[in-house]
């Protein structure tokens, strides 16, 4: 898959049109669109490359080798037990923490290291709540990128390998705004690219979709937890694709996405019918229940967000700290039955999730007809990562 300029695209010779930017052309500044090829059949929309590399001809990659990642992670396992507590048809997770770093995070981070490799970047840096600088200094360092990452002291344990080849890992003291800061004066100090390319963050979740739209047509509820909705936003970009592309696809469906309830602005403000969010809202409390959680800015997806509820029929609820902890055992066994590895104690997200389904069925919100998809976004535990 290309992207493409409907203004200069046509033009030959002119070298590539997308770059380190937010979907714009790099030759004239218009905006940037998929060209899509038609497979019909998904025997012939996927590769023989692992992981996300799999979607490779529907991601604008050049070079699927470079999309590298766990396979398992992208391929669903069902629970009966998770089914019968929710009293729904079927329950399949998503095992995002069998990723090389143990987060979905993954996904954005390959995708965004074979483009800084494909954009001929040799430095790039960023600030992150944990999960999202472990992943891109994994990826960037197998690029042969260096990527600097700064994370508030307060998740720095996320990053256990504070320097990896040449790309170190910052913890800073403060908050996600004090690590945006940091971030920003080294980039100007460096010449570092700097990265916060919303619409990148949003391609890197669209494998999740695809990978949806390849092993689960027939759901009809998918859940995950989130923090600016990055992750929804990505993976219905996925199923969207895969179905312009002629393929079998996700049906109609419904997001459920769940917040803590310390960290739960974007949805807040959604059901407010706010425009935007004072930014003095946004930092985190001094001890919050999954640091991790903390957005570093919904007013950039908060447009969009409220254009996928309202196209989806789809709501975002808090979900209180007691229910996460009462709802976490079961959770924690079945994955262990099933090989995907979490850790409450690492990071709670996944069982955040969950407990916010447990919830919407206790209110009568889930049919037993439905077909549930959790994208299990937790994160493994830290003795499995490299």
């Amino acid at each position: 898959m290309r992207l493409v300029c409907a203004d200069c695209s046509a033009d030959a010779g002119d070298g590539p049109v997308d770059g380190p930017t937010e979907w714009l052309c790099v030759r004239c500044g218009g905006t940037l669109t998929p060209s899509v090829e038609r497979f019909d059949d998904w025997s012939r929309a996927v590769t023989d490359v692992a992981g996300v590399g799999r979607y490779a001809a529907l991601l604008p990659v050049a070079q699927p080798d470079h999309l590298v990642s766990s396979a398992e992670a992208l391929v669903p396992l069902d629970s009966p037990r998770l089914a019968a507590a929710l009293g729904v048809a079927s329950v399949r997770v998503l095992p995002q923490t069998r990723n090389t770093t143990g987060t979905f995070k993954d996904n954005e981070g390959v995708l965004l290291a074979a483009k800084c490799r494909e954009w001929g970047l040799s430095a790039v840096c960023m600030h992150s709540s944990g999960n999202t600088a472990r992943a891109y200094q994994f990826y960037m360092d197998r690029a042969g990128v260096t990527c600097t990452g700064f994370v508030p002291q307060a998740s720095a344990y996320k990053c256990p390998t504070a320097l990896l080849g040449t790309s170190p890992i910052i913890a800073v003291p403060g908050n996600m705004a004090d690590a945006a800061e940091v971030a920003a004066a080294y980039s100007k100090d460096t010449g570092a690219l700097r990265l916060t390319p919303s619409q990148w963050k949003i391609e890197g979740k669209a494998p999740l979709g695809l990978a949806l739209a390849e092993h689960c047509p027939g759901a009809s509820v998918i859940a995950v937890t989130i923090a600016s909705g990055y992750g929804p936003l990505g993976i219905e970009r996925g199923i969207q694709r895969a179905r312009a592309a002629g393929l079998r696809s996700v049906g109609q469906h419904t997001f459920r996405l769940f917040q803590a309830r310390d960290a739960a602005l974007l949805g807040a403000a959604v059901r407010d019918g706010r425009a935007e969010i004072d930014l003095a809202e946004m930092v985190a409390p001094e001890h919050a229940f999954e640091p991790t959680l903390q957005s570093t800015n919904p007013n950039r997806t908060l447009p969009l967000m409220r254009r996928l509820l309202e196209q989806t029929g789809s709501r975002i609820d808090p979900v209180p700290d007691v229910r996460v902890e009462a709802e976490a055992h079961l959770l924690a066994q079945v994955c262990d039955e099933l090989g995907a590895p979490l850790e409450y104690a690492t990071e709670k997200s996944a069982f955040i999730c969950w407990a916010g389904l447990r919830q919407a069925a206790e209110q009568g919100e889930l049919s037993q007809h439905d077909d549930v998809v959790m994208i299990l976004s937790g994160s493994a535990p830290q003795d499995r990562l490299p």
